[in-house]
């Protein structure tokens, strides 16, 4: 009998222990309210402030990235056609003809997992393919910055601004969290720890058969107009989705471009798939972009996510669904509640 008490003892404290070491929100609040009518408590432009710059950091008024002094690292002036669109302010022309390899790494490397991304040789946007030039725009500006293996000359820390504020919650660990995809401690030039983007990942790959294509069938169909997505059908169990939390990274937002196109007209990542880079910690819904059905409301996001995205919603809810998983079930929908027979209400 005593040692059935001294067990029961030690799980009742070890019980305590775990209810008494919970998970805790971020000390830094990038946002004040709740659900879809929180406001912004900090700049949202967060570090793409560019340490005072500000907008002129990326898209520099006069000449390019030599309006912001030249490469970063060496200090030379960027030849070629920096600034010729969006007015970029940084350089790039490392980045030209460079062939980036992502997904699984396997002893066979048969897993089928594997995407290439083959950046266009000529840094000129009229001589690029259309793909090429959505390529352009939705990475190839991103990785000028944000790659720290090819292309060196931004003014990185290579840490998580939000991390450095102490803005994330208790579950993330202490140790630095990279910004640059090229240098992240895996390796100079490992990319296969990366989220693939480009023509190779393709967005059917991972919604499955639930992805329509152009048929009408149940899920998924995009509508195209000359070249372009112009709206996107749901029916079903994506609907149901939808319905729940919306599919803001797949649909056009009010202030991005829509999801671009392989050669065949199917849709694929870019990193604006996932980030919208003008806005840390807000995401606003819209007419094109309806959130659980409404396009009005604003809610709390983190890392420049293309949607409803709160980190620091640490309370469990085993009835409703998180904010963060419902984004990454826009393309995985497989893993969704609604794809398994379910439907339950997204927590924002």
């Amino acid at each position: 009998m005593k040692k059935v008490l001294a067990i029961l003892a030690f799980a009742s404290v070890a019980s305590f222990a775990m209810a008494s070491s919970g998970v805790t929100a971020g000390v830094t609040s990038l946002t004040s309210g709740s659900g879809n009518s929180v406001t912004t408590s900090v700049d949202v432009l967060g570090p793409h402030n560019n340490y005072g710059r500000g907008c002129a950091g990326c898209h520099a008024p006069h000449s390019g990235a030599n309006g912001n002094g030249g490469n970063g690292v060496t200090n030379a002036n960027v030849t070629g056609y920096s600034g010729v669109n969006a007015l970029f302010g940084q350089d790039y022309s490392a980045l030209n003809g460079v062939t980036l390899n992502f997904g699984d790494v396997s002893p066979t490397n048969t897993t089928g997992n594997s995407y290439t991304l083959t950046i266009a040789s000529s840094g000129s946007p009229a001589s690029m393919t259309t793909q090429q030039y959505s390529d352009l725009r939705g990475i190839v500006m991103c990785l000028a910055c944000h790659d720290g293996n090819v292309a060196k000359g931004a003014m990185m820390q290579n840490q998580a601004y939000e991390q450095q504020i102490n803005a994330l919650p208790s579950s993330y660990a202490s140790g630095k969290i990279p910004t640059l995809l090229g240098n992240n401690g895996a390796g100079s030039g490992v990319y296969n720890n990366d989220h693939p983007v480009g023509e190779t990942a393709l967005v059917n790959k991972a919604i499955g058969s639930t992805y329509s294509g152009f048929s009408g069938t149940p899920g998924l169909t995009w509508n195209i107009v000359n070249g372009a997505i112009s709206s996107i059908t749901y029916s079903g169990a994506y609907q149901q989705f939808v319905t729940s939390y919306g599919a803001p990274a797949l649909a056009m937002g009010a202030h991005s471009y829509g999801t671009p196109l392989d050669s065949s007209n199917r849709p694929y990542v870019v990193c604006t798939t996932c980030h919208n880079q003008h806005v840390m910690n807000v995401y606003a819904a819209s007419a094109n972009n309806p959130i659980a059905g409404s396009p009005t409301g604003t809610y709390a996001t983190f890392f420049f996510i293309n949607g409803p995205y709160d980190v620091n919603d640490v309370t469990p809810h085993p009835t409703t669904a998180n904010s963060t998983t419902q984004f990454c079930r826009q393309c995985h929908f497989g893993e969704s509640n609604e794809a398994n027979g379910g439907s339950l209400t997204t927590s924002f």
